[in-house]
């Protein structure tokens, strides 16, 4: 485990840490493994506020969980074709949920612990969307359907209430007491309040999606691969880049340039939904590995992967300009390290697994090679779902399956025929035209 010392040291020092059965590794205390802006990286610790059930961290799910509830086809008045069931949004024990009807969707705000409607009926929206802000206020883009199109505010019995011009409004993102409505050729973003003012409009040069991070940053991407981060007060430009991509963690951001000259990842803090101007490191030469986490884990790519023998990890916390810890050994992999919520499963070459916390880099034990009979365990090959006490939870569209690594073993699985996603720290099965939510002990 490395030391909580800040101290950066001349030359490599590093403690081991002896994993039976398949070799040993290294967490490195000071070294060259990278470089960034402010040098030689040194240990730290995290100042990490409270972050919620974000970035792949789970409620308490021990055992195999119970199924809360389930909405199917069948539950939801005009219901038509095959596609999904969707959570658009939530607030508190509030959850909105989506589904098809008509020729578009139909939104319906049900009680999050029973999944009982809480309006008297579904709203169908045609070709628009709803959304719901931060307050609770939900409003939807309503176009196409036996209502004048508009923008509607709805109350709590699902009435549909003070329109306001469509504005040719096709989806909506609620950004704290305010809503980012975007057009129907998604050229055009424009955030109004609820009572329909203008704040501000700008136009781009590509189709735009926008979403709110957890850590409270407004992003919109455009289908040219440019990503920005907005000030949702007046519009302008926080950040932006092309050929990048930005992944949110709770005290900051990580941005990966892909350009074949711009290979590299900058970190930048993020606090109280206010991002720093100047990037706390940057990093050339690096990637992050992908998967829902609490941290980022960055290991390097280009020729300087391909010619590396073994596997070499940094964690980071974005909001400081130096490396948690890091982690090499000539018997760890350089494929398949897995992120997840708040943990880290590394790859070995005789394909077992090693996994650590990410905050503090304590061993929390060892999973064993995958087992070819069955491919719904194989880490390799399955999406982080998240982490909760101790368990790793991963899934493919056949089962979800949690994993101990503290027993080095299967704590319990569940077959599933579709999706497992993370909703406020509750994991949801989007399974074909059914929605379940799995209620945590």
């Amino acid at each position: 485990m490395p030391t909580r010392s800040g101290r950066v040291r001349s030359s490599l020092h590093s403690l081991r840490a002896r994993v039976p059965g398949i070799g040993t590794v290294a967490l490195v205390l000071a070294a060259a493994l990278i470089a960034t802006a402010g040098g030689v990286l040194a240990i730290g610790s995290p100042d990490r506020p409270s972050s919620g059930y974000t970035a792949g961290q789970l409620r308490s799910y021990p055992s195999t969980p119970d199924t809360a509830w389930t909405l199917s086809s069948q539950d939801l008045p005009d219901y038509s074709s095959d596609a999904g069931i969707e959570v658009a949004g939530t607030h508190g024990d509030r959850w909105l949920i989506s589904y098809p009807s008509g020729i578009g969707r139909a939104y319906l705000l049900i009680e999050r612990g029973s999944g009982h409607p809480i309006w008297k009926a579904p709203l169908k929206v045609g070709t628009g969307s709803c959304a719901i802000t931060a307050d609770g206020v939900v409003g939807c883009a309503v176009d196409v359907t036996a209502l004048p199109d508009a923008f509607y505010l709805v109350d709590d019995d699902g009435t549909p209430t003070r329109p306001t011009p469509l504005d040719d409004t096709h989806s909506v993102v609620g950004v704290g007491s305010s809503f980012l409505r975007i057009n129907q050729s998604g050229y055009r973003v424009t955030m109004r309040t609820v009572d329909g003012d203008e704040v501000w409009s700008r136009s781009f040069a590509a189709t735009a999606s926008a979403q709110v991070t957890d850590n409270g940053l407004l992003q919109i991407s455009t289908n040219d691969a440019t990503e920005f981060l907005v000030d949702p007060a007046t519009g302008r430009d926080l950040l932006h880049c092309s050929q990048c991509s930005i992944t949110t963690y709770p005290t900051g951001i990580a941005v990966s340039h892909d350009g074949l000259d711009t290979r590299g990842v900058d970190t930048y803090a993020v606090s109280d939904g206010t991002l720093s101007p100047e990037p706390t490191a940057r990093s050339a030469g690096l990637r992050v590995v992908p998967g829902a986490s609490t941290l980022p884990v960055l290991t390097a790519t280009g020729q300087a992967q391909m010619e590396a023998t073994q596997g070499e990890y940094e964690i980071r916390d974005p909001a400081q300009g130096r490396a948690l810890w890091q982690i090499t050994d000539p018997e760890l992999s350089k494929a398949n390290t897995r992120p997840c919520g708040a943990y880290v499963a590394f790859a070995l070459k005789d394909r077992s697994r090693a996994v650590y916390a990410l905050a503090d880099g304590s061993h929390l034990g060892n999973l064993p090679e995958p087992d070819v009979e069955s491919p719904d365990t194989n880490i390799d090959q399955l999406r982080c779902v998240g982490s909760t006490g101790g368990l790793l939870v991963f899934a493919n569209g056949g089962q979800i399956t949690a994993f101990d690594p503290a027993r080095g073993s299967v704590a319990w699985a569940q077959p599933i025929l579709g999706r497992a996603r993370v909703v406020d720290g509750f994991v949801v099965l989007e399974q074909g035209t059914t929605l379940s939510m799995l209620r945590p002990h």
